[in-house]
């Protein structure tokens, strides 16, 4: 992304923070030991170039973004440009669904709070298939070792 800070240690989130969503991704997103820049849609606007930029990333059209429900007059038969659309995000931060998640090179757009699990650097831990002939390792033995 050109415009966007995009860094592998770090997740870049956008959202709304009062939101039941958003409250729930909060704490997900804290509990992945990254760095995590949040934007909050209802404070800071995200400008038209970037939301092209997280939509080319996401292969999905604004409208997708909308719960057309929690708009006034509008539905999702609506036919508007994309600026509308996106004019509609800032004049309604509230019908935004989910989340916009960037790390590195990989962004998307979640809508569960238990789709962020995919950005936590979690490993085997050492945890090998066996036939029932060694214990299993269940406690970190390594600083590298992640559990959740």
């Amino acid at each position: 992304m050109g415009t966007m800070s995009i860094d592998k240690k770090q997740l870049n989130c956008i959202y709304v923070s009062d939101s039941d969503f958003g409250k729930q991704i909060d704490g997900y997103l804290k509990s992945s030991k990254k760095d995590i820049l949040f934007k909050d849609i209802k404070d800071k606007t995200v400008s038209e170039t970037q939301w092209h930029e997280i939509l080319d990333a996401i292969d999905a059209e604004v409208k997708d973004l909308l719960d057309f429900s929690l708009i006034d007059n509008l539905d999702k038969n609506s036919s508007f440009s994309s600026s509308d659309y996106i004019k509609i995000i800032e004049n309604n931060p509230e019908a935004f669904r989910g989340a916009i998640i960037i790390n590195g090179d990989n962004t998307s757009h979640v809508t569960a709070a238990t789709q962020v699990l995919e950005y936590f650097d979690v490993d085997s831990a050492g945890l090998e298939k066996t036939f029932n002939s060694e214990d299993i390792v269940t406690k970190q033995t390594t600083d590298e070792d992640s559990f959740i």
